[in-house]
């Protein structure tokens, strides 16, 4: 019986342009999703986000191995494991750290830091500086600093949400020496990215800047002065659209410096804010409506008195 040979050339040539047609295929999908990505920020019911974010962040990864580099979905996925870590993850262990066990506490500060991890990770990818990611995460300042001029305002997104997941992984893993040794990387970052574009995503990078200052007594490296000036700069740009601008305002800064009548009025600002008036931040502000209620409701385990 005569056996049929295919040569191994015409084998490698089906291979490879297999691999082109889901590249090719990635790549034409990815502008859809992006443009597309707007749905999830207009959804108004927690519950279906939260169960809806997962399926969709593992879609984006299986278009993220047939192209790699491609800055859609990298920057869909930094996004998105940020926003799944924060809006869902760290609310449940803001609600175990009260009611739950410390086996539950454990394994959602794993789980919350394993997600921020991997946002860093996508956006360092998308920044696509190998230098200054190098610099970065083997702790030589001295080197970031100079390379970190050469970002330009374009690379803004990349460096914000790289910059807030490392610095929301490392305000959970406060016990771990290496991760805190990062700070001042991440301030320096995160300075960067106030220089460049203060007001990318309805100001986040004031947001972030505020809550990063403030997220620490004095005594262990916070500023409250550098914070509340974040904050107010932020609440004047932006305070009135992005809702998490004030419940962060309140949740720490107001606590760090222990004033109540603060917290209260910008609670009550994000409780009674009209959250359908801006349907493009809907779920961010619905996910700060949300963390508001639960800390109004439990405010006596912030403050002293």
């Amino acid at each position: 019986m005569s056996q049929v040979r295919i040569p191994l050339a015409l084998v490698v040539i089906a291979l490879c342009c297999s691999c082109n047609l889901n590249k090719i295929t990635a790549d034409s999908t990815a502008p859809v999703l992006a443009n597309g990505s707007v749905a999830l920020d207009r959804e108004s019911d927690l519950q279906f986000a939260r169960e809806a974010l997962p399926a969709s962040l593992k879609t984006l990864e299986t278009f993220l191995i047939n192209s790699p580099d491609n800055p859609d979905l990298l920057l869909l996925l930094a996004k998105g494991f940020n926003s799944y870590a924060y809006g869902f993850v760290e609310a449940d262990l803001e609600k175990a750290r009260l009611k739950g066990s410390q086996e539950e506490v454990d394994r959602l500060s794993r789980r919350a830091v394993l997600h921020y991890l991997r946002a860093r990770t996508y956006g360092f990818r998308l920044l696509d500086f190998p230098e200054l990611e190098d610099a970065a995460l083997n702790g030589d300042l001295v080197k970031a600093q100079r390379l970190i001029k050469d970002l330009e305002k374009d690379d803004g997104p990349a460096l914000f949400w790289t910059t807030q997941a490392w610095g929301a992984a490392v305000n959970l893993a406060q016990d771990d020496p290496d991760m805190v040794a990062s700070l001042p990387m991440i301030e320096l970052f995160m300075n960067r990215l106030l220089a460049l574009d203060a007001n990318y995503f309805a100001g986040s990078p004031m947001a972030l800047a505020g809550t990063y200052h403030a997220s620490r007594p004095a005594m262990f490296g916070g500023n409250p002065e550098l914070a509340k000036e974040s904050f107010e700069r932020g609440m004047k740009a932006h305070g009135d659209k992005n809702l998490l601008i004030p419940y962060l305002y309140a949740r720490f800064y107001a606590t760090q410096v222990q004033d109540r009548a603060l917290f209260n009025e910008l609670m009550v600002k994000v409780l009674e804010a009209d959250v359908a008036q801006h349907p493009d931040l809907r779920l961010q502000n619905e996910i700060a409506r949300e963390r508001a209620r639960f800390w109004v409701e439990n405010s006596q385990e912030l403050f002293f008195e």
